[in-house]
């Protein structure tokens, strides 16, 4: 490109050949041509662009000088342009307060540029002409391209500096994305100090936070002091990271720290089935004191109830910390960080001793205690501490008072490994996770604002690994996890558990079936089996079960289901509607209304697509429903696993799968045909009968449809159950008399696969306790040859119209399908097992069927009501 190159100043004529500006001397630079344009511009910011591009183009940078909007007086819409370096530099401030103030090096690169472009409006059609007013500028041309951030940059760089980015890094992107773009460190810092202090203004650093918090629906507290508005505590958890802890709360770590805004930053940390730690929660707090950390520690209360409190939380020696824990979490173990107290120890011993190979034995002395299993190796290792280091009597005396007389029974093994910890004895999780956290907040210089965007940008990133870990326990299966005595533990419980117990089962061969010989240590911390329990099962050739193991390896999802929750209050306020209704109706509009709802409910009088001609369900599958030979040996439906059917001889050789059971056809059952197989008083009062599957989880299909998890939850049904039962093992070993009831119930349930054998299959009426109890339901079961009525053992009664009401029936004694009853049906009578368990709260359960109990004796008749099967 070509431009005039004009030279004004004092003598010297030759010099301005040159073009550049020397001592006494003025460079002036003519632009014209290259603004000169007779293009018409489509709008504003076409012109905008094509000047800017322009200028960037020739070295220069094209700002906008000033606009009009035009409007008054028929006045068109104008806009300026003019250099960076047009103008002269201003003080802003008083030559006298300037003076006081430390001097630096400072400059402008402001000359007075006279350089001026004018864009007009030409119309209604918002089309643009540019003319050139002055195209000289008296400076050089930039020999780089150093302009100002583009808005697509600035985009860039906002969301790169929400991602925690540092400035360098933004900068290289920016260039890669423009290879003619010069811009500099200086313009990266400029930028996002301008951008803090558009959103800041005229709020303090505080209240941008609270805002932060309640733009991203974070949970918060705060309180403020007596006598202002001054916050003094601030409380404050992810949504997310509360799903969590209601998830995995069994084990918390505390730790404080004071590298965030000079202000005390307490952070709660949690560990889940895949060892990942986990934030739980914040607190910025005035002081370290313990009315603080109280109320830090109720805000964290009020987020959890009574189902899942922390059993064990591990801190340092934090004396106001442990006061509040004692005061908030009376029920919790509190264990003191062991390497806390082993630096401690190094620390205030090393002067002690004369060398350093005596320093190095005495604290491998001390270690060895601390990990003492057994109270008799506790006093023996003392009693050798003391033989050995006698003659340094203030490193005993110092590790004795300050830690073992008083302290030894919340860090040394013996007293530990007594409760579930899961190997979390130490503060290291929240000590690795507030390193991650001061490593990105840099210095306590930074604002509230800049802590919250990192911690919250870690959040993310931390709930993202959380969740893929979970999924890859669902559905990855390690080689190393392939043997058939894992087979009922993969896809339910965590790798790391598995990992615990292959390691474990490694230990076999030289432990054996000794229980003496194994410490069982795993069992009482981790809650997993131990090597005498994993040999027991390999004697046997069973796999080992899924209720031996703790049900935290077993929580895969973060889904949180507190006691009595309701899963369809929408449409259970619906039917009580419809209840109410029919209620006040006449028998005309009764029968109406119920022949509406067995329209809805019976599937086969309202198919969606044109019905396909299927197989019967009952009688005709040749998966798992019993022969006529084998329904003759099994006349009950309560039943106790048995190895008959499993060792039917066979002459054929043995295959991966057991053979197919050989059954009796028969006629398909029609929904008219499925009631003859209750009681004929009982019949009228059935709306309709829906059929499942015969594939040997057909009760847990009829449970899981009428809980509304849908037909193919049977699955979680079962282990629904299996925790149930894990969890409330004595009362159900009292309710059914005998231990050995329990253990078959729990191997019955420890199931996850299709077709089950016949001993894996749904039992009634032992079953019918646990369901109801479980899902707090009053379930109603029908069959031939008994009816009962199951209700809830330890929860409080609800309001007659709040109770959940199921129905299940036995056909052909080995089949379950869902029963739907008319409204004010008749009640079988309550199980005579229910009235010597429940808890005083659970007794007014039976109240409200009294008459519907007495009604269902006189027209069905007292032996089907009263046969119950043990």
């Amino acid at each position: 490109m070509e431009h005039q190159v004009i030279s004004q100043g004092s003598s010297n004529e030759e010099d301005t050949s040159t073009g550049g500006s020397g001592a006494g001397t003025e460079c002036v630079l003519d632009y014209t041509n290259e603004f000169t344009t007779d293009e018409i511009f489509k709008s504003r910011d076409a012109l905008v662009e094509w000047t800017r591009d322009r200028g960037n183009s020739n070295g220069l940078v094209i700002i906008i000088k000033n606009s009009d909007a035009g409007g008054a007086g028929n006045k068109k819409p104008r806009i300026k342009f003019c250099c960076e370096k047009g103008g002269v530099y201003k003080r802003k401030i008083d030559e006298n307060v300037h003076k006081k103030r430390r001097l630096r090096s400072s400059g402008t690169k402001k000359c007075g540029c006279p350089f001026l472009l004018r864009g007009v409006s030409l119309g209604d059609n918002d089309e643009w002409k540019l003319e050139v007013v002055c195209g000289v500028h008296n400076h050089d041309a930039a020999k780089s391209n150093a302009r100002r951030l583009s808005e697509e940059e600035k985009a860039l760089l906002v969301d790169m500096s929400k991602s925690l980015a540092k400035p360098k890094d933004i900068l290289r992107t920016i260039k890669q994305k423009d290879g003619l773009n010069e811009t500099t460190m200086k313009t990266i810092y400029n930028v996002r100090q301008r951008l803090k202090l558009k959103e800041n203004v005229v709020r303090s650093q505080m209240h941008v936070l609270l805002s932060k918090l309640s733009d991203h629906n974070y949970i918060e507290w705060h309180r403020s002091s007596d006598d202002s508005n001054i916050v003094k505590d601030l409380f404050w958890t992810h949504p997310v990271s509360v799903d969590i802890l209601r998830a995995f709360p069994r084990v918390l770590i505390m730790d404080c720290t004071c590298k965030t805004y000079s202000f005390p930053l307490l952070e709660i940390v949690g560990v889940t089935c895949t060892n990942i730690t986990f934030s739980a929660a914040f607190a910025y707090l005035d002081a370290k004191n313990e009315d603080n950390y109280i109320w830090a520690l109720s805000r964290l209360r009020t987020m959890l109830d009574e189902h899942c409190l922390p059993t064990v939380i591990v801190t340092d020696n934090d004396l106001p910390l442990m006061t509040a824990i004692h005061s908030i979490f009376p029920s919790a173990r509190h264990f003191l960080c062991r390497l806390h107290i082993s630096k401690n120890v190094l620390a205030k011993c090393k002067g002690m001793f004369e060398g350093k190979d005596q320093l190095e034995k005495f604290i491998m002395s001390w270690n060895m205690l601390v990990l003492s299993e057994t109270e008799h190796e506790y006093l023996k290792r003392l009693a050798e501490l003391d033989y050995y280091f006698g003659r340094y009597p203030h490193a005993l005396e110092y590790v004795k008072n300050t830690w073992l007389n008083e302290y030894k029974e919340r860090f040394v093994s013996v007293w530990t490994d007594t409760c579930m910890h899961f190997g979390h004895t130490t503060s290291n999780r929240v000590e690795g996770a507030s390193a991650k956290l001061k490593q990105l907040l840099g210095n306590s210089r930074g604002s509230f604002e800049t802590s919250w965007e990192k911690i919250h940008s870690l959040l993310e990133l931390q709930h993202l690994d959380i969740k893929v870990s979970l999924e890859k326990c669902l559905t990855i299966i390690q080689r190393n996890f392939m043997h058939d005595e894992l087979k009922e533990l993969r896809g339910f419980v965590s790798t790391v558990a598995l990992n615990i117990i292959v390691c474990e089962s490694k230990k076999v061969n030289s432990v054996g079936l000794d229980s003496s010989s194994c410490s069982c240590t795993i069992r009482r911390t981790h809650g997993l089996p131990c090597v005498h329990e994993i040999a027991k099962y390999r004697q046997t050739s069973r796999p080992i079960p899924l209720y031996c193991v703790d049900a935290n390896w077993r929580k895969l999802d973060l889904l949180y289901s507190p006691k009595n929750s309701d899963h369809a209050t929408d449409i259970i306020t619906q039917m009580y509607t419809i209840l109410h209704q029919w209620m006040d109706s006449n028998e005309d509009t009764r029968r109406h209304i119920s022949l509406k709802l067995e329209e809805i409910m019976n599937m086969e009088s309202m198919p969606l697509t044109k019905p396909k001609e299927q197989p019967s369900r009952i009688g005709t599958t040749t998966r798992c429903n019993l022969s006529a030979f084998e329904l003759a040996l099994s006349c009950r439906v309560s039943h106790s696993p048995v190895d008959t059917v499993a060792t039917t001889s066979h002459s054929e050789k043995p295959k991966r799968r057991p053979p197919k059971m050989k059954v009796h056809r028969m006629c398909p059952l029609t929904s008219s045909e499925l009631k003859e197989q209750f009681p004929t008083a009982l019949r009228p009062y059935i709306s309709s009968i829906r059929d499942f599957a015969g594939d040997g989880n057909c009760g847990y299909r009829v449970i899981a449809g009428l809980m509304g998890f849908g037909d193919d939850a049977w699955s979680k049904v079962r282990r629904d159950l299996l925790n149930e039962l894990c969890s409330h093992e004595t009362q159900y070993e009292n309710l059914f008399g005998r231990r050995d009831r329990v253990d078959e119930l729990m191997h019955t349930l420890s199931f996850f696969e299709e077709c089950p054998p016949y001993d894996r299959w749904l039992t009634m009426p032992d079953t019918g306790h646990i369901i109801a109890s479980c899902y707090n339901v009053v379930l109603i079961y029908l069959s031939m040859s008994l009816s009962v009525t199951f209700l809830p053992t330890r929860t409080t009664s609800l309001p007659l119209l709040e109770r959940r009401h199921i129905a299940i029936g036995s056909v052909n004694d080995n089949h379950f399908v869902q029963v739907f009853l008319f409204p004010g049906h008749p009640m079988p009578p309550v199980s005579d097992c229910w009235h010597q368990v429940y808890l005083p709260d659970a007794e007014d359960w039976q109240t409200a069927y009294t008459e519907r109990i007495q009604r269902f004796r006189e027209i069905v008749g007292s032996d089907v009501a009263t046969r119950e099967m043990a």
